[in-house]
């Protein structure tokens, strides 16, 4: 099962999601991992980088509304 993951290699994946990571789609690249690698023994493996990766998007994305806001609120006192 290892170099076969939904009839792609796993080359193919782990090409796919160093893809997404350069590009900073980190939500995807956890989407990716978790769909392709689910059933196989790589699963649990990938389970904890996939749930780490999920919580730093929320984080990143909380953080530009911040800065967002901040930024509104700078220039409503300008």
């Amino acid at each position: 099962m290892w170099d076969e993951v939904d009839g792609q290699g796993l080359e193919a994946l782990i090409t796919k999601v160093e893809r997404c990571l350069e590009q900073n789609k980190l939500l995807e690249a956890a989407d990716l991992l978790e769909a392709r690698l689910k059933g196989t023994e790589a699963e649990h493996v990938a389970t904890e980088w996939v749930h780490k990766a999920r919580n730093r998007a929320v984080t990143e994305q909380a953080l530009l509304m911040v800065q967002s806001h901040a930024i509104a609120l700078a220039c409503a006192e300008a």
